[in-house]
């Protein structure tokens, strides 16, 4: 199979803006406004190469036409913004949170530190004096065998902070609930009973690692904390415009994150990398699955064509390890694809012997701190969040 090379998902910028038909500066104006990616051109630091996937869906966006029903259909599939928000910027493929690089503040941060940045706290920190509220111990042993989405929704529910906020709307007396709502969601996604310890420590503790492990798990929370506008924070966005309270938020961000595309495939992530365990050449393993047509989960994301960041800096952490390294060298060689934080998480979760489902309660529990930052931001304005479809069924029948 032939590696796809940087050339491949790159071109210059004579040629981005003859596929545009525009100029230089418009192509720069693009760049600016998050709009086409760009990057150095290892070759040439002096150049600038443009990302073929983004020139590519905007020529398509220009040859749809002006229509109103035709521009809005094309915002929904990793289309141009359709809200402004304040909270993340995700621009030539850094991750920003209010402005600060993402992964420069893993390597100290606190997943609550970052709930402060985020909720746009300021100075105070809305932990302090917040007691767990502890969970009977016959409702923690009727979920435990649920699905994580399904046990963090069941036992959520019985937190006063996620219900009684629907009256609520200024953000500084939602902070409380949205705290208690950060330790109530660290205590349902691990199986545990609540306490007033950072979320890090907390699940150090309950999966008995030592303080290599916790800070591993820092800074996986941190990393995980927003990305924009996806689907489960833009179903969390749509519940809060409607007035709901926190907890319905979260509920539509859990139910959102399951999905096998979402959150839910740190799951099919696992069966790649048991296969690969069972196999003996890692590029067997992967022609196998390419000529079947199957999928090559954790790999690749849209957002990033140089790889995903917060893949990257998690797996830093991590010792070296024969089978995924030669997964992940096998995938790039052969697809040019690179792996995603799904499959940073698993390595994680592996590595650091937690139990099945780990990397999707890490990815709960981190992203619960965007959904709440977002439910926030939306609760400030006005508007229902509330699209038109464009009906394509059988023409009205007339009598």
């Amino acid at each position: 199979m032939k590696k796809m090379t940087e050339r491949d998902r790159f071109v210059d910028a004579e040629t981005a803006s003859g596929i545009l038909g525009i100029s230089r500066a418009t192509l720069y104006a693009y760049v600016s406004r998050g709009i086409v990616r760009a990057t150095d051109d290892p070759t040439d630091p002096r150049r600038r190469l443009y990302a073929v996937e983004d020139v590519d869906r905007l020529r398509k966006n220009k040859s749809i036409g002006r229509k109103p029903r035709d521009v809005a259909a094309t915002t929904l599939d990793w289309g141009l913004p359709v809200l402004s928000s304040g909270i993340t910027l995700i621009e030539n493929g850094h991750l920003f949170y209010r402005g600060y690089d993402a992964i420069k503040l893993s390597t100290h941060a606190s997943l609550e530190e970052i709930a402060r940045l985020l909720w746009a706290c300021g100075e105070h920190d809305p932990f302090v004096g917040v007691e767990p509220s502890p969970w009977d111990s016959a409702l923690l042993d009727l979920t435990k065998h649920l699905p994580l989405p399904e046990r963090c929704q069941a036992l959520l529910s019985f937190v006063d902070a996620g219900r009684l906020t629907s009256w609520q709307r200024d953000n500084r007396n939602l902070w409380p609930s949205a705290a208690a709502l950060v330790r109530a969601m660290t205590a349902a996604a691990s199986g545990s009973q609540q306490s007033g310890m950072s979320a890090h420590l907390h699940l150090a503790n309950t999966w008995g690692l030592d303080g290599i492990g916790s800070d591993i798990l820092r800074r996986a929370l941190v990393l995980l904390a927003d990305h924009e506008l996806n689907a489960s924070t833009f179903a969390t966005r749509v519940v809060a415009s409607t007035g709901a309270s926190l907890g319905a938020c979260l509920d539509a961000g859990l139910a959102a994150l399951s999905g096998p595309l979402h959150g839910g495939m740190t799951s099919l992530v696992e069966i790649l990398f048991d296969e690969m365990e069972a196999g003996a050449d890692a590029r067997l393993v992967l022609e196998k699955r390419l000529r079947r047509g199957d999928r090559l989960p954790g790999f690749e994301h849209p957002l990033y064509p140089n790889g995903d960041p917060r893949a990257a800096a998690l797996l830093s952490l991590l010792p070296q390890n024969e089978m995924r390294q030669s997964l992940i060298h096998a995938v790039e060689e052969t697809t040019g694809k690179r792996p995603t934080i799904d499959v940073a998480l698993v390595a994680v979760r592996r590595q650091l012997d937690l139990p099945m489902g780990a990397a999707l309660a890490l990815f709960a529990i981190g992203r619960t701190v965007g959904w709440i930052a977002h439910a926030l931001e939306q609760f400030q304005q006005t508007r229902l969040i509330r699209p038109r479809a464009l009906y394509d069924g059988p023409k009205p029948v007339h009598s």
